[in-house]
């Protein structure tokens, strides 16, 4: 079975390649540059070089495997213009073939979920910046009806591997020499492994029904609070571990201080239920205090 993966170089998309390499998939994935190509090699990866905008790549690079993991994203202005365009060339040339296309989206399309647990019935309440994430997840679900196993999968906070927001903010908590939450740092997040998201990629491509939508979280809910908590004590500022104003947080991170000021209480049971996955990885603190970030700070 070949499975072709976009973002296969990215925090996600690398682990989830891992995981369908030991599953004994035949893996190729999107790069950008020769380098990233020889990385890719040595891997086991059959590296294709391009990128986002190099629509007759893609569709030819769909039409040549089993299915599609779409993870890459392009963090530039054109973002939105690069995805659209991508994702419709992907799905045209996977039309009528009945072979698995997984898209990734994300919980924050949800909005502040206060102190509500939503699932995957629970209305959408975007931001106008993400109203066009709302809009691939719906295009994605439909073009099950063109005979493409779509399924949509929206992360929660992701982290494991020393890597992602965690290790970012483990970083900015060294700049700053101050562990900083918004408010009272009570707004609670739902999380996921890397390595169970991964898992989770996997279950879904060989398992999940034409146009599946899946949280990807564990039953783990962590407060901001306490997130700080354990970054301050690897980061060696445990006694700074203080709160700060969301007008503060925006001067310093800009907008992801809005994420960083919201509730995200996700519920995964449908992936559970429909799928047979469950996370089994160590809490977030644990992974953080004794494991991956403790290791690398």
């Amino acid at each position: 079975m070949k499975v072709f993966i976009t973002g296969v170089t990215g925090y996600v998309g690398s682990v989830i390649a891992q995981h369908f390499l030991s599953e004994g998939y035949q893996v190729s994935g999107l790069v950008r540059s020769q380098e990233k190509a020889e990385r890719l090699i040595k891997m086991g990866i059959d590296p294709i070089i391009g990128n986002l905008a190099d629509l007759s790549l893609l569709k030819e690079s769909v039409r040549k495997v089993d299915g599609v993991i779409h993870t890459a994203i392009s963090h530039t202005p054109d973002m939105e213009k690069l995805d659209v365009s991508a994702v419709k060339t992907m799905l045209d040339g996977l039309e009528g073939s009945g072979k698995p296309f997984i898209y990734t989206s994300g919980t924050l399309i949800y909005n502040d979920t206060f102190q509500n647990i939503v699932d995957e019935d629970s209305d959408l309440n975007p931001l106008p910046f993400l109203n066009w994430k709302a809009n691939q997840e719906r295009e994605v679900v439909a073009a099950a009806g063109r005979n493409i196993r779509t399924v949509v999968i929206r992360p929660t906070l992701v982290y494991g591997r020393g890597g992602g927001l965690v290790q970012a903010t483990i970083k900015l908590t060294k700049q700053l020499q101050s562990a900083k939450y918004i408010n009272d740092g009570q707004n609670a997040w739902s999380t996921i492994d890397v390595d169970d998201l991964a898992n989770l990629y996997v279950c879904a491509f060989s398992q999940a029904q034409p146009g599946s939508l899946f949280n990807a979280t564990s039953r783990e809910m962590i407060t901001t609070k306490e997130l700080m908590n354990s970054i301050g004590k690897i980061a060696g500022v445990e006694n700074k571990i203080e709160s700060w104003t969301y007008e503060e947080a925006v001067k310093v991170i800009g907008p992801a201080a809005w994420g960083s000021s919201i509730n995200q209480r996700i519920s995964g049971s449908r992936a559970e239920q429909q799928l047979q996955w469950k996370a089994t990885s160590k809490s977030i603190l644990k992974e953080i205090e004794e494991g991956s970030y403790k290791v690398n700070a």
